[in-house]
């Protein structure tokens, strides 16, 4: 067995040192074959792990782990915020599906003054998710941005959100969770829900699993109950709300997106973000098509356009991370 190969079982197993996790990250970056490998793997031991057993999936030992990996002595009992994010984004910015993870309660005295934000990135072709300190669990999707205080506010929670995430807000009535997003804010107090708020789009959409949801625009205010999803139109600045199949939006924090009568071009977003390939087309050929459909992550760019294909006859052409599609 390689050196690599020693590695990426170690990774897979969330065994690998700092050190060792930069190797990785170097190593994917030489070539897509190398970044492919690696992800398929991820997706083969995820799909017999959390994926496949999230009823039954316990955090704690993945909180003991990676407190373990931090610190390697398990002498200190509490661990700065900033530090965990620092090695963390070593871990999500690498590779497909990390934790990182903080359970400090938040000391609503403590001073502002030493307050810094921390940014998340998560680039195309990953998914990856965190723990806040608060018990927040927030899963974020390819090509999306958090940025978030180290240290919340003694009276609130604020994040700022370039993409989309998955939220399970830990409740705190005494600090309410607030995520902004593109002049939208959405203001919560212990509720899981998704956004999806891309900057290359005119349109932010918030679907609501369980709780209640206070979106605000300028002076304009509107609630959401469980199984009900908000449609902002940046532009037009108008707001639709209706009934939608909740799984359906949420479903990519499990490794695969449902479309259901997608606007295609906005379904060649998606398929670029997840997996991190370049789509040329000519728009307007398909502008006023919609696909509806399931891809994983498991697999890769050509199930799609198989899958397209036998609604659509198209014509395809690839060439590395490159797809070049026809009618």
């Amino acid at each position: 067995m390689s050196a690599i190969d020693t590695i990426i079982q170690k990774y897979l197993q969330g065994k690998t040192s700092e050190e060792e996790n930069l190797q990785l990250q170097q190593w994917i970056r030489q070539s897509p074959e190398n970044k492919k490998r690696l992800f398929v793997e991820k997706d083969i031991w995820d799909t017999f792990g959390f994926h496949s057993n999230k009823k039954n999936y316990e955090t704690t030992p993945e909180l003991e782990l990676l407190r373990k990996r931090i610190d390697a002595n398990n002498q200190k009992r509490l661990i700065n915020l900033s530090r965990v994010l620092r090695i963390a984004a070593i871990l999500l910015i690498a590779f497909g599906l990390g934790w990182a993870t903080q359970n400090i309660p938040f000391n609503d005295n403590q001073q502002t003054a030493n307050v810094s934000m921390q940014e998340v990135f998560v680039p195309k072709g990953q998914v990856n998710q965190i723990f806040l300190a608060d018990g927040t669990r927030i899963w974020i999707n390819s090509e999306s941005r958090l940025t978030l205080p180290s240290v919340f506010a003694p009276h609130e929670r604020v994040v700022k959100l370039n993409g989309e995430a998955f939220f399970e807000v830990a409740k705190d009535k005494k600090r309410p969770f607030r995520v902004e997003v593109n002049g939208q804010q959405i203001e919560v107090f212990g509720t899981s829900f998704n956004v999806r708020a891309y900057s290359n789009s005119n349109t932010i959409e918030t679907t609501l699993e369980t709780g209640k949801v206070q979106l605000r625009v300028g002076n304009q205010t509107t609630m959401l109950n469980p199984g009900e999803q908000s449609l902002f139109n940046r532009v037009a600045k108008q707001m639709v709300v209706s009934k939608v199949d909740v799984v359906t939006f949420s479903s990519w924090k499990d490794g695969r997106f449902e479309f259901q009568n997608e606007d295609l071009i906005e379904v060649f977003k998606t398929v670029e973000r997840w997996y991190d390939v370049d789509i040329t087309c000519d728009e307007n050929t398909f502008r006023g098509m919609h696909f509806s459909g399931v891809i994983k992550r498991n697999k890769d760019a050509r199930h799609f356009l198989e899958l397209l294909n036998l609604t659509v006859p198209i014509h395809y052409e690839i060439k590395s991370d490159k797809i070049l599609i026809s009618k």
